[in-house]
């Protein structure tokens, strides 16, 4: 089992989605932070494809705070995030616009994740 946000999950992860082919648009670079509680990764879409790495995003268009526990119900499907935010228990700073625009992306990274998440301990 994969421990949940662990570098070997993000390792995994970043390696699904580049089995899958997902791409951006010619042209267009997407990136988002998300911070974990301690936990800080990225995502970072662009015509040659998606990366998932451990750490903050050099240029993100969008960052996303929250709980372990948030980010755990979240990605088990409990809960989903559009209702996090609007409870305030994800905090999000950035372009809405570039969130929005590029929604079909994100929707799209976490149908390749659920391979991973079904091979994830979630508690730590």
């Amino acid at each position: 089992m994969l421990e949940y946000l662990s570098d070997e999950w993000i390792q995994e992860a970043d390696a699904a989605l580049e089995a899958s082919g997902l791409r951006a648009p010619d042209g267009e670079r997407f990136a988002v932070e998300q911070r974990v509680g301690e936990v800080v990764f990225h995502m970072v879409f662009d015509s040659s494809g998606v990366s998932v790495r451990t750490g903050a995003a050099s240029d993100p268009a969008v960052v996303f705070c929250q709980s372990w526990d948030t980010a755990v119900a979240i990605a088990q499907g409990e809960q989903s995030a559009e209702e996090a935010v609007l409870n305030g228990e994800i905090t999000f700073e950035g372009d809405p616009m570039a969130l929005l625009s590029h929604r079909r992306l994100l929707a799209h990274a976490e149908d390749v994740f659920a391979d991973v998440r079904a091979r994830t301990a979630w508690d730590t």
